[in-house]
């Protein structure tokens, strides 16, 4: 059962970038009347890299995913603050009450995975094929196994069909161990299960993914995004309707 348990798990994160122990000072929030969802941090150490929310309406509509650039800057404070600032001076918390907010849904649950176990299970899993080469999951994450812009609604469908290969599942046993040590989440085994049977059952076509838009700025050496304040509702509604 166990077993069971920690291979959808590893599907889950495997898909949205994520069976370990829950961290009782990010709480589950239970109002039905919002969609299930979890919010994916990836981290280097203190540094955030990058922020992903899964969200699942209903069983008939699509899952989902909105990518939230680190470098967003989140208005309303006394002074603008990019994302990846407010996790590092306020941590997952406060930055998870800030996008609850924004998006106007409840963030039900978390799933917080650092480089060197995102290292360690993309060298567990080997090669996979991605948009007809052959690159691993790390490559896949840091945008590197093509050159330019990709769609990231065909990135999200591709990387679920290449975790879904027998080649990649019979691999997935050697990665739970890096899991059970190395990922913090307070994930249940009823969402697991639930997003897992979706997947399964429908194909990857399900998945919806988008960034939140905006108007980047380069000020000195560092890039920012300003986001509307309506867009963050907006982008939500486009993936799960």
């Amino acid at each position: 059962m166990r077993l069971i348990k920690t291979l959808i798990m590893m599907l889950f994160v495997l898909l949205s970038l994520n069976i370990s122990k829950p961290t009782s000072a990010l709480a589950i929030h239970n109002d039905t009347n919002t969609p299930e969802s979890t919010i994916i941090f990836w981290t280097d150490a203190a540094r955030l890299k990058a922020v992903n929310l899964t969200f699942t309406p209903n069983r008939n509509g699509p899952i989902g995913i909105v990518s939230v650039p680190v470098y967003t800057w989140l208005l309303g404070e006394q002074q603008a603050i990019t994302v990846s600032e407010y996790y590092l001076k306020h941590g997952p918390v406060k930055l998870i009450q800030q996008l609850e907010a924004l998006f106007g849904n409840t963030i039900g649950t978390y799933i917080i995975i650092d480089q060197k176990a995102l290292v360690n299970v993309s060298r567990v899993i080997g090669p996979i094929n991605m948009a007809d080469q052959h690159t691993t999951l790390m490559d896949v994450f840091e945008g590197k196994y093509v050159d330019g812009p990709v769609n990231l609604q065909i990135e999200i469908r591709q990387l679920a069909d290449a975790m879904l290969t027998p080649a990649v599942l019979i691999r997935i046993p050697k990665a739970i161990w890096v899991f059970s040590k190395e990922v913090d989440s307070n994930i249940s085994p009823r969402h697991l299960a639930s997003f897992y049977r979706v997947i399964r059952n429908r194909g990857s076509d399900v998945l919806r993914k988008k960034a939140v838009p905006g108007q980047d700025y380069m000020i000195g050496n560092r890039k920012y995004r300003r986001v509307a304040p309506d867009m963050w509702q907006q982008t939500l509604r486009e993936v799960t309707s």
